[in-house]
């Protein structure tokens, strides 16, 4: 099956996502969750590549059967950054997640980290203990967004790990 356009549109918390996220080379969706922004990122670049990924079985069959027809996505099971190790990736995307969990995922996979060009994080909640730990690491912030949705603020940013 073809990549296809998203088949509904993203809520501003994803759009922001899609918004700051650049347009070059092949990105992982951390987290990927129901792959709406998946599916999106896909649908506006389509020969990008896109890694959609899920910590536990059952949530990556389910991301599997939203998106495993679809040519450009590829679907992996592990924690983290575990799944995309060793891959050819430019940037990834970790929302919706609290801060506290955003750090850890950093932490474990600095390897994989320090070789992205980019990384779209958007926290549930600690964003501000997220944002001093970011500092505190040496990444560079090149763009925010701070979206509403249902009356609530998600600060997004996209940042550069420490030797991009």
């Amino acid at each position: 099956m073809a990549a296809a356009a998203p088949r509904r549109r993203l809520r501003p918390r994803l759009r922001a996502c899609l918004d700051l996220i650049p347009r070059d080379g092949p990105v992982a969706d951390v987290g990927s969750a129901h792959g709406r922004l998946a599916r999106a990122l896909l649908g506006r670049d389509p020969d990008r590549g896109v890694i959609a990924t899920e910590a536990k079985p059952g949530p990556a069959a389910e991301l599997g059967r939203r998106l495993g027809g679809l040519t450009g996505i590829t679907i992996a099971l592990g924690p983290g950054l575990d799944p995309v190790r060793g891959r050819a990736l430019r940037g990834a995307v970790i929302a919706g997640m609290g801060g506290r969990t955003i750090i850890a995922i950093l932490t474990e996979g600095d390897d994989v980290v320090r070789r992205l060009d980019w990384l779209c994080l958007q926290a549930m909640q600690g964003t501000e203990g997220l944002y001093a730990w970011l500092r505190r690491h040496g990444f560079r912030l090149r763009a925010s967004a701070r979206p509403v949705e249902a009356g609530r603020v998600y600060p997004t940013v996209l940042v550069a790990p420490p030797c991009a």
